[in-house]
């Protein structure tokens, strides 16, 4: 028999966006599970970049500082050689964030960084390898 659980919000998918709504969601107070249908997160298709606007936002909750001490490599421009000539793509130094850079992390690194984080508020149950979930109104 399938376990039931009771909440008030249910996400659907560990990903990126799941797991950050998650987090946020509990730490609003929100009771919240967030169903992922694998066992871990290490799928070869998950990105590596984690941008600018992504690490300001890591700073507003606070999870910056600790972030980057986590393994990562950080990409302040981007360049392409095209026709012989070296050209700038992108400067991410003039945007007006704290930090001036992509940060490239391997994306289950990231998530596991963030499902830990969410671990410290009590109504964020992250659970694993859930295919099927029944609700009631």
């Amino acid at each position: 028999m399938a376990e039931k659980l009771q909440t008030r919000c249910v996400i659907a998918g560990g990903g990126p966006a799941g797991i950050m709504a998650g987090y946020l969601l509990a730490r609003a107070g929100v009771p919240v599970i967030v169903l992922e249908k694998h066992a871990d997160f290490f799928r070869d298709f998950r990105g590596d970049t984690i941008h600018p606007s992504t690490l300001e936002l890591m700073y507003e909750l606070r999870l910056l500082d600790e972030f980057l001490k986590q393994p990562h490599q950080e990409v302040r421009e981007l360049r392409a050689v095209i026709d012989g000539q070296t050209v700038p793509i992108a400067d991410f130094t003039k945007l007006p964030t704290r930090c001036k850079f992509i940060a490239f992390m391997p994306q289950w690194d990231f998530l596991k960084f963030l499902s830990m984080h969410a671990k410290q508020f009590p109504k964020i149950p992250l659970r694993h390898e859930s295919y099927e979930f029944a609700a009631r109104g």
